[in-house]
């Protein structure tokens, strides 16, 4: 019967995974997932609410004086650049379409869960157990940043959000920056009159091979993510568009790297 038991979990673990992984939730429109884990978590016959940011939020209830742990996760995924459909080929689970599966972070929600169907399963949970799912993690925290953490009763808790062997836990979270960066330039027939013209995109490109890009320090990263420009390709670019990050867990070395990135971007701009 154990492991039935064990059996009947797994796969149901797995067909929540792939269900959450389909419903499409990239930030700002994550009201389907939220539906579903409404649903879910009532069909479990637990209280769950919302907020007006769109987080959700349960409770498991535990002995009288007990303690209450958190477990918590995201449901916004990136942006999508095509439909999710899970396939599933020797154990490995991907997308049919060339985009993202949305493991981030339907794994930590399917996981999440999993766990709280067990302890009610059980029904003699050692603690009590609150079930938070954000909005907006990919847009800088906006869902968490909104909760009003006055109504958790968790002495401490997990935010399951991490890609890292199981039982490592992460204890700091880095300072983080996010850059834009708009090139207008000067639009001009790229074979009748280019010297006439100033190419956004060449002025981005210098700006881009002029920064230090990946891994800094041990504690420090930047990233070029995006860059899109131009209209045509015999015409000389008059408009770019950049995003960029910074990341690092000590503070002051975080605002070092994004005041060089934005003095490369300023440089690049006004050189050509």
């Amino acid at each position: 019967m154990i492991h039935a038991a064990s059996t009947e979990e797994r796969e149901r673990l797995l067909a929540d995974f792939v269900r959450y992984c389909e419903i499409e939730s990239p930030s700002g429109r994550e009201r389907p997932m939220a539906d579903a884990l409404l649903e879910d978590l009532r069909g479990l016959e637990l209280e769950a609410d919302e907020d007006e940011a769109g987080n959700v939020l349960a409770r498991i209830p535990g002995p009288e004086g007990a303690p209450t742990v958190l477990l918590c996760a995201h449901m916004d995924t990136v942006p999508l650049d095509g439909p999710v459909e899970v396939v599933s080929e020797n154990g490995l689970l991907t997308n049919r379409h060339e985009a993202i599966l949305g493991a981030d972070n339907k794994a930590a929600i399917a996981t999440i869960m999993g766990a709280a169907r067990r302890v009610v399963r059980d029904g003699k949970p050692a603690s009590g157990v609150e079930l938070l799912f954000t909005t907006g993690e990919e847009q800088a925290l906006e869902g968490a940043k909104a909760f009003d953490r006055s109504r958790l009763a968790a002495d401490f808790g997990y935010v399951f959000d991490h890609a890292s062997p199981i039982g490592e836990i992460v204890v700091a979270a880095p300072t983080y920056y996010s850059i834009e960066a708009r090139f207008k330039g000067q639009a001009a027939h790229a074979g009748i009159r280019p010297e006439a013209g100033h190419n956004a995109i060449a002025a981005a490109s210098r700006a881009v091979a002029a920064m230090r890009i990946g891994r800094l320090d041990p504690e420090t990263t930047a990233n070029v993510g995006r860059i899109e420009g131009g209209t045509a390709s015999n015409v000389v670019a008059e408009r770019c568009f950049v995003e960029l990050e910074a990341r690092s867990l000590d503070d002051a070395r975080a605002g070092e790297v994004v005041s060089e990135m934005v003095d490369a971007l300023a440089e690049a701009a006004t050189d050509t």
